[in-house]
C-alpha cells in the first residue's frame, strides 16, 4: 500500500512538471516566430507590394537600388514628404497615432504587404507578438536594403 502511495506521488510530481515544461515550450515557440523576418524569407518579399487600407500604392519592398523601394533615397516612398510615403510623419501611413500608419503599434489597419505569389501580411512595428505583422526595420538591416 505504502509503495502505491509513493508511486502516485511520483506520477503527480512528474505531471505537474510536465505541464509546466509544455507551458514553457508553448510560450517560447510563440515569442520565436512574432513577426520577425528571417534573412532566408528576403527573396520570398523582395519586389512585394505595399498598398494601404484605402488601395493606395505605397511601394515596394527590396534593395535601395530598386526604384520604387521604400529603401531607396530618391523614390517618393522613402521621403518624408510625399503622402505616399510610410516615412512622412505627417502622412497617415507614418505617423504614430494613425489607425492605417505603420508606425503606430495599435494601428487597426497597417497597410498591406503584397508578395508576387499573393501571400498578404501587414507593415507595422508591432505589437510584437503578431506574426502576420512586419516590421520594416527587420527588412532593412535583415535583407541588407540600405
Amino acid at each position: 500500500m505504502v509503495l502505491c502511495v509513493i508511486v502516485a506521488n511520483a506520477v503527480s510530481v512528474l505531471v505537474a512538471q510536465s505541464k509546466t515544461l509544455i507551458f514553457f515550450w508553448l510560450l517560447f515557440s510563440l515569442v520565436a516566430h512574432s513577426g520577425e523576418v528571417n534573412s532566408w524569407e528576403c527573396n520570398k518579399y523582395d519586389g512585394a507590394k505595399i498598398v494601404g487600407e484605402d488601395g493606395e500604392y505605397l511601394g515596394q519592398l527590396g534593395p535601395s537600388w530598386n526604384r520604387d523601394s521604400i529603401y531607396n533615397s530618391s523614390s517618393e516612398y522613402s521621403s518624408t514628404w510625399s503622402s505616399n510615403s510610410i516615412f512622412n510623419d505627417s502622412s497617415k501611413y507614418g505617423n504614430s497615432y494613425s489607425s492605417t500608419s505603420v508606425f503606430n503599434e495599435s494601428a487597426s489597419s497597417p497597410p498591406k504587404i503584397i508578395t508576387e505569389d499573393g501571400e498578404e501580411r501587414y507593415l507595422s512595428i508591432g505589437p510584437s507578438w503578431d506574426s502576420n505583422r512586419l516590421n520594416p526595420y527587420d527588412f532593412k538591416y535583415t535583407c541588407d536594403w540600405d
